[in-house]
């Protein structure tokens, strides 16, 4: 019953709907472009979007939005991928995901999914995002500065596309698909590294950071879950290639919120592990996998450090001690503290609804020859600040109500489903997500990117794996299963 309603678009008789939206969009995208050399990337853009449009479904459209937001670098986005207006490429690939939507509910309305446990709460918080840009309007904030802060919270609308669409028998698809993505990220890294850094210099070392760099840890936690609760020998073997180039790619970011947040959801891992009573008889060889987790990182990037001679192990001990013994040295330490004074400032003015979307920080910052200079942007190092400047402390109440309310139920459908896969879900979920809002912290990431995709695809299959599981819900699925 599931599988035929991503297949309707595809019947002959269906396609001209598709086939007349992608014309339209092909003029008004490419009728204002008039230079041959902007012809070429917007073309590419057009087959992509065209591809996905006519042959894929709703599901693989999706599967594909999260493959290449998290696979192409910015650079190139910005370089080749620009759409008119400022429009990004993957925001592009949505406006297609919707209309392909939208078309299969114009042809099968009764195939559109109920009511989930988190509706309500990703409603309330796109009204939220929605209601501080009108407040930031009340406030005389930056209308262009405004329109660059809520673009990327509004990409959590997918959530309800991906509840009413996506195929939920291909709930580990997805799982697999942020395991690839995050190897593919850590080989980007590893080969900008080498093409960077000078290896005839001993101790020579480039850091790497990218937007895209969050899906590290990401990736490196759902790896080590399918170590410890998927039955799949295919999945794990997958895992353990992917670990090689996400764990080298972690060392080379140099990113001491990662390292912290990585901890964090194996901590939960372990968590999840002792107090599982199914576990009783492998407690111990799952224990022993994720202690040798961080063994294997760190061993890792040793062999790293001595097959290439860079100074990993130098830089390593450098911004670690910089963190654990800071006396005003440490210039991003710093800089941090002066970003969060700045922005309490702010707080304090309007601390309960925020001054909107497009409210900005100004302070000061140093470059990297020392010298200070004013810095103004629309958001900190840290999600929590950031959220309670632009929508006050009520923004920040309705995000932690959304991910708290996300992480019990996902701990409940892990102690009560029979599914060996929904349990692998659900504790790759809790996992990573504990570790997301320990992450927030120190960076604003989960608001302020492209990879927002990927957090509004876990919840919302998060949401269809509780309301489907004939464990919390027999009597409704034997219903579905007789209709």
């Amino acid at each position: 019953m599931l599988t035929k309603r991503n297949n309707l678009l595809l019947h002959p008789a269906n396609r001209w709907i598709i086939l007349v939206t992608c014309t339209v969009q092909v003029c008004i995208i490419a009728v204002p472009l008039l230079k041959y050399s902007e012809v070429v990337p917007i073309t590419i853009v057009l087959v992509l979007l065209s591809a996905v449009a006519l042959f894929g479904s709703v599901t693989n459209a999706l599967l594909y939005l999260c493959l290449i937001s998290a696979a192409i670098p910015t650079r190139f986005f910005d370089d080749h991928l620009m759409l008119p207006l400022d429009f990004k490429f993957y925001e592009g690939l949505l406006v297609v995901i919707f209309c392909l939507a939208g078309v299969t509910w114009l042809f099968d309305q009764r195939q559109i999914w109920g009511r989930t446990k988190l509706d309500r709460p990703l409603l309330v918080l796109l009204l939220a995002f929605a209601g501080s840009a009108v407040i930031g309007l009340l406030y005389g904030q930056s209308v262009w500065q405004m329109l660059r802060d809520v673009r990327f919270p509004l990409y959590y609308a997918m959530f309800f596309v991906v509840t009413s669409f996506y195929e939920i028998g291909r709930s580990n698809s997805f799982l697999n698909l942020v395991v690839v993505s995050a190897a593919i990220v850590g080989f980007e890294y590893l080969v900008e590294f080498m093409q960077t850094v000078d290896l005839s210099f001993v101790g020579n070392f480039y850091r790497i950071a990218r937007t895209e760099g969050l899906l590290l840890p990401i990736g490196a936690l759902v790896a080590v879950t399918a170590f410890l609760f998927d039955h799949s020998s295919f999945r794990k073997l997958m895992a353990a290639l992917a670990l090689v180039p996400v764990g080298l790619a972690l060392v080379l970011t140099m990113g001491r919120a990662m390292w912290v947040c990585m901890l964090a959801g194996l901590a939960v891992l372990v968590w999840l592990v002792i107090s599982d009573p199914r576990a009783s008889a492998k407690r111990g060889r799952r224990i022993l996998v994720l202690v040798l987790v961080p063994v294997f990182l760190v061993a890792g990037g040793h062999l790293f450090q001595r097959g290439t001679g860079v100074g990993v192990e130098e830089m390593v001990v450098r911004r670690l001690q910089g963190a654990v013994r800071y006396s005003g040295g440490d210039q991003s330490i710093a800089g941090r503290l002066i970003a969060y004074k700045a922005a309490l400032d702010n707080i304090r003015q309007r601390p309960l609804l925020g001054g909107g979307h497009g409210a900005t920080v100004t302070y000061t910052r140093v470059d990297e020859y020392g010298n200070p200079y004013l810095f103004t942007s629309g958001k900190v190092d840290n999600l929590y600040l950031t959220l309670w400047m632009r929508m006050g402390i009520a923004g920040v109440v309705v995000f932690l109500w959304v991910f708290c309310r996300a992480i019990k139920l996902a701990h409940h459908l892990f102690k009560q489903t029979e599914s060996t896969n929904t349990r692998y879900y659900c504790a790759a979920f809790i996992a990573v997500y504990v570790a997301m809002l320990v992450y927030g912290m120190a960076d604003s990431t989960m608001i302020g990117n492209r990879l927002i995709f990927f957090h509004a695809v876990f919840l919302a299959i998060l949401t269809r794996l509780e309301a489907t599981d004939p464990a919390l819900h027999p009597v409704r699925n034997s219903l579905t299963e007789h209709t």
